[in-house]
């Protein structure tokens, strides 16, 4: 009998303990000042898949680079131009110390400027799990709108996951794009993916994704669905040569490369 009680009270402990471990792993500090995700997480870098067309001889043997440049900068410029605002505006906020405001919530409050104009910015994040949090990007522009809400979405505190709604504009206050961003720190690979979501616009549902990937020969690739035609890149991000693959455009399934040079060659 002492033995069975003596089972049952080491038994009864172990519970107790458990139950107070996973009581204290669900109820994150609400003082913990989550970590914001690079920019990279809401803007795609264009940056590295440009092309100085003033050293090119003949545009008939530079067609495969040339071809997956332009389709990746109608992208570029679609999605650019809108998101300054909003895109400079979050850049800033790491810039300033935020400001608790309680039930696990957090508020970055600054100016920023964008071109020639001065914004008031806030971005405010809330706990809503041990893994993630909202952050919520309101703009006023004094004068023309105030505290119009550009962005909203989720991020995981780890920063390997976010997702976002960005809004078209304060004249017309519709979800626009939607975004998602993936990041491995380890390996050191991330991919992106826009997606438009205006109700009712011509391309509503295409997409682009840029991707970052653990590859000798080619690093890096966008992935673009757009005016019903899918189109697949690769490249090298320090050589620049690549391939491109669009069986509409160029009538087969077949990758068409380029090298270093940017000159149509044979695919091995």
């Amino acid at each position: 009998m002492i033995k069975s009680r003596r089972i049952i009270s080491i038994l009864a402990t172990t519970l107790v303990l458990v139950l107070l471990s996973i009581s204290c792993s669900e109820n994150k500090d609400p003082d913990t000042l989550p970590e914001l995700p690079p920019i990279d997480a809401l803007m795609m870098d264009f940056s590295n898949f440009v092309v100085d067309t003033t050293n090119l001889k003949s545009l008939n043997t530079y067609s495969n680079s040339l071809y997956s440049y332009a389709t990746v900068t109608i992208w570029n410029v679609l999605v650019t131009v809108p998101m300054i605002v909003p895109v400079a505006a979050y850049l800033e906020s790491f810039n300033h110390t935020p400001v608790y405001l309680g039930d696990n919530s957090w508020q970055w409050s600054y100016s920023v400027s964008a071109g020639t104009d001065t914004y008031t910015a806030r971005l405010v994040t809330k706990r809503i799990s041990n893994d993630e949090f909202t952050a919520e990007m309101f703009i006023t522009r004094v004068g023309v709108y105030e505290d119009f809400k550009w962005f909203g979405g989720t991020v995981r505190y780890d920063r390997t996951h976010a997702e976002w709604t960005m809004y078209e504009s304060p004249l017309n206050n519709v979800e626009w794009l939607t975004i998602e961003w993936n990041r491995d720190w380890e390996q050191d690979v991330s991919d992106i993916t826009y997606t438009i979501v205006k109700p009712g616009g011509a391309e509503n549902g295409s997409y682009i994704t840029f991707g970052i990937v653990d590859e000798v020969v080619y690093d890096a690739y966008y992935t673009i669905s757009y005016s019903q035609k899918d189109t697949y890149i690769e490249w090298n991000r320090t050589t620049k040569e690549g391939r491109v693959k669009n069986e509409v455009d160029f009538g087969d399934l077949d990758w068409h490369c380029w090298n270093e040079l940017l000159q149509d060659v044979d695919c091995n």
